[in-house]
C-alpha cells in the first residue's frame, strides 16, 4: 500500500523545535549526573550491632548441714524415802489417890451499906476587886521636860561611848554626825540610822556603832509610855 507524500509532510521542521530538544536533553543529563554524585556522597548505613550473648551458669545451692540430734533428757533417779522412826511408847502414869478432906462452909461476909453521896460544899467565891485605875497622864509640859532630860542623858552616854577611828587620828580629821534612833519605854533599841553625815565615812560609822552598842535606862515617870524617837549629835575629832 503506498502512501502519497503531501507537501506538508515533506517540509522541514523549524529550527526552534530542534534547539528546544537539545536543551531538554542537556538538562536531563545534568540532572542524572547530579543524582549520581549525590548518591555517591551518601554513606552506607552501618551494619546493625551484633547481639551480645549472655552466658548463664547454673550454680547448685550448697546442701544444708544436718541439724544435730536433740539432747537426750536427763533422768534423775527417784529419791529413796527415808524410813520413819517408830515412836517410843511412853509409860501411862497412874493417878495417885488422895484423901478427901471436907471443909466447913465459910460464912458469907456482911456487905456494908455504902453511904449516900452528899452534895459537895462549894466555897464562896472571893470578892472581885477591880484593877487599880491607870495613873493620870502627865501634862504636855511635864512630858516635854522629861523627854528633854532623858535625851540629854542619852546624848552624853553615846558621846562617851564613841571611839575615834585610827584613820581619823592619823589624818587629823573631825566631824559631827547626826544619828536617829527609836527606844521602847523599857530602854530597848528598836532601830538606828544615819540622819546627817559628817562628810567622813569613818566618823559616820563610829557614831552609828556607838548608838547601836549603848544600853539605855527605862523611861522616867513623866515620859509617855510609847516608843519614842531621838536624834543625837556625835562629834569626833583627832583630839577627842
Amino acid at each position: 500500500m503506498s502512501t502519497a507524500l503531501t507537501p506538508s509532510t515533506l517540509a522541514p521542521k523549524p529550527r526552534g523545535y530542534f534547539g528546544r530538544a537539545l536543551l531538554i536533553g542537556a538538562l536531563l543529563e545534568l540532572g542524572l549526573l547530579a543524582g549520581l554524585i549525590w548518591w555517591g556522597s551518601q554513606k552506607s548505613p552501618p551494619p546493625p550491632p551484633k547481639p551480645k550473648r549472655i552466658a548463664i551458669h547454673m550454680v547448685q545451692p550448697p546442701k544444708p548441714k544436718p541439724l544435730p540430734p536433740p539432747p537426750k533428757p536427763v533422768v534423775h533417779p527417784k529419791p529413796v524415802p527415808k524410813p520413819v522412826p517408830k515412836p517410843i511408847p511412853r509409860p501411862v502414869p497412874h493417878p495417885i489417890p488422895h484423901p478427901v478432906v471436907h471443909h466447913a462452909p465459910t460464912p458469907k461476909p456482911l456487905m456494908a451499906k455504902a453511904p449516900q453521896p452528899t452534895a459537895p460544899v462549894v466555897p464562896p467565891a472571893p470578892p472581885v476587886t477591880p484593877p487599880p485605875p491607870p495613873p493620870p497622864a502627865p501634862s504636855p509640859a511635864l512630858a516635854q521636860a522629861a523627854i528633854a532630860r532623858y535625851a540629854a542623858l542619852v546624848r552624853s552616854q553615846v558621846q562617851s561611848q564613841a571611839h575615834v577611828p585610827e584613820a581619823v587620828r592619823l589624818m587629823h580629821l573631825s566631824g559631827t554626825a547626826v544619828i536617829s534612833f527609836e527606844l521602847l519605854p523599857s530602854g530597848s533599841l528598836v532601830w538606828a540610822k544615819l540622819a546627817q553625815s559628817s562628810g567622813v565615812g569613818a566618823i559616820d560609822r563610829a557614831a552609828l556603832a556607838a548608838v547601836k552598842a549603848g544600853s539605855y535606862p527605862p523611861f522616867t515617870k513623866n515620859m509617855p509610855k510609847k516608843p519614842t524617837q531621838f536624834d543625837v549629835e556625835v562629834h569626833l575629832s583627832a583630839n577627842s
